[in-house]
């Protein structure tokens, strides 16, 4: 969906149709790309490229732009991949849904082959009837009426869809068949809806689907600024943020920018961290900041600031240290600066001795370095309780996990638990499956390969990991 002057990869039908194609890469901060004399020889370029059937069903002042629109749908095919693709849902046992694939190509005969392929059920043979009678020509009153009783008993979509176009002859009625899944319904609109209808239908669809915040109307919106409203609602009515910023990351910020999906995003990492799961967080972080790149090269969305030694970045006093001068504690020096633990002398590895200001956070579970892990105790009272005796305990906890550690290259900080289980990967015991490691820095942006320094070193020193609780390491 992109040729070197376009890229409409996340765009869609309601964008595409209307021309609506400003959401390019980086907006108010590149200029936008030129496009090949102008939006249709580009659009042109790209249906030839994806070598899409012609458009000849209705008379259409855009006819690529709605080949563009029904391949964005999954429909508008070629006869060849239209044939694989109802032999498929022959296979899968979806027959009437192959049948209507075929009656939207308008094409009857392999509908047929749909519904006599395979044990024919009652319903296949009673629409296989009803699509002859309608080739035909045989529509009255009687007919009508009982292509519509039959109907009232089903409750397959595409069956419903099939006796809708039958009973009438009017590709309408098969529009306002709701339970149609509206992926088919705009696909339908594009082949058979003159210009103006396809225009209108379209954007009460997309208006109807972001008042509902129904997630269907993707298709029509597509990841672009119109699915930011669409999402809000979605919220609001299932509570689902995470579909909402897992999807909405691929596009913004690259595409776009919008306050709302920056909430979302730090909504989403914040709860990641209230329930702990601080692996999964940090691999949000990296892969929505690979995702961020624009044009330029450079991500949008910031990488956490680099963390360069055990010092204060304060004061650049050692941690490890007490300091020769200090002041009262809550008083302030000549340049304003706090003097003195705020938590006392038994706090004085969280927080700076000398200015007050904390040690940096692990890049993990972003809590400050130097207080006891969390995570680390509750791995150790998990131990206690499967040990059989003191010793055996002792034995089995690995002591570096309550560590600090540091990269010796990149000098981002961690918890040594939380490091371990990012290079090292760990047992799901839930899936009963090995989760892999990671070879690179949990820091978004960072490209430093902390697992790849050092190897061969002794085990408690591999990883390129510093145990900072020694003296010799602390600066």
């Amino acid at each position: 969906m992109s040729t070197e002057a376009l890229d409409l990869s996340f765009f869609g039908v309601a964008s595409i149709w209307n021309n609506d194609l400003d959401s390019q890469r980086g907006p108010n901060k590149f200029t936008k790309p030129t496009y090949p004399k102008d939006v249709a020889d580009a659009v042109e370029i790209l249906c030839d490229k994806l070598d899409l059937p012609d458009f000849r069903m209705v008379k259409s002042a855009a006819p690529n732009h709605r080949r563009l629109c029904l391949y964005t749908c999954g429909l508008g095919l070629s006869y060849q991949k239209l044939e694989e693709r109802v032999k498929d849902f022959v296979s899968q046992g979806q027959n009437t849904k192959a049948a209507s694939l075929a009656i939207i190509h308008d094409q009857a005969k392999l509908a047929f082959q749909a519904l006599r392929s395979g044990n024919a059920s009652p319903v296949q043979r009673e629409l296989s009837l009803a699509l002859a009678g309608f080739n035909k020509g045989v529509i009255d009153d009687t007919w009508e009426q009982t292509v519509r009783d039959i109907r009232r008993d089903l409750d397959d979509p595409y069956a419903r869809a099939i006796l809708a176009l039958v009973s009438y002859g009017d590709w309408h009625d098969v529009l306002a068949e709701t339970s149609l899944p509206l992926r088919d319904r705009v696909g339908i609109a594009l082949i058979y809806l003159d210009d103006d209808e396809l225009t209108h239908y379209i954007t009460d669809n997309v208006a109807e689907c972001i008042q509902e915040g129904d997630i269907e109307g993707i298709v029509l919106t597509g990841l672009t600024e119109q699915a930011v409203p669409l999402f809000e609602n979605y919220i609001r009515k299932s509570c689902d943020l995470q579909t909402a910023i897992l999807a909405m990351s691929f596009t913004c910020p690259s595409y776009f920018t919008d306050h709302r999906v920056d909430l979302w995003r730090q909504t989403y990492r914040s709860q990641l961290n209230s329930w702990g799961m601080f692996i999964p967080r940090v691999r949000f972080d990296v892969q929505s900041t690979r995702l961020s790149v624009s044009l330029s090269g450079k991500p949008e969305i910031r990488p956490a600031s680099r963390q360069v030694s055990i010092r204060c970045n304060n004061c650049d006093q050692a941690l490890h240290r007490k300091s020769n001068r200090v002041l009262p504690p809550g008083s302030f020096d000549s340049f304003g600066t706090h003097q003195g633990s705020i938590f006392g002398d038994a706090k004085s590895g969280t927080v700076c001795p000398k200015c007050g200001r904390h040690m940096p956070s692990c890049v993990i579970c972003m809590q400050w370095l130097g207080m006891p892990d969390p995570h680390s105790r509750g791995a150790v009272e998990e131990e206690k309780k499967k040990a059989k005796s003191e010793e055996d305990r002792i034995a089995e906890i690995d002591p570096l996990e309550k560590f600090l550690t540091v990269c010796r290259r990149c000098w981002h900080m961690s918890h040594g638990a939380h490091s371990r289980e990012w290079f090292e990967g760990r047992f799901n015991e839930r899936t009963q499956e090995w989760i892999g490691g990671h070879d690179k820095c949990p820091v978004p942006g960072c490209d430093c390969t902390c697992m790849a320094i050092d190897v061969g070193v002794a085990p408690a020193r591999k990883r390129n990991m510093i145990d900072l609780n020694s003296s010799e390491n602390w600066w």
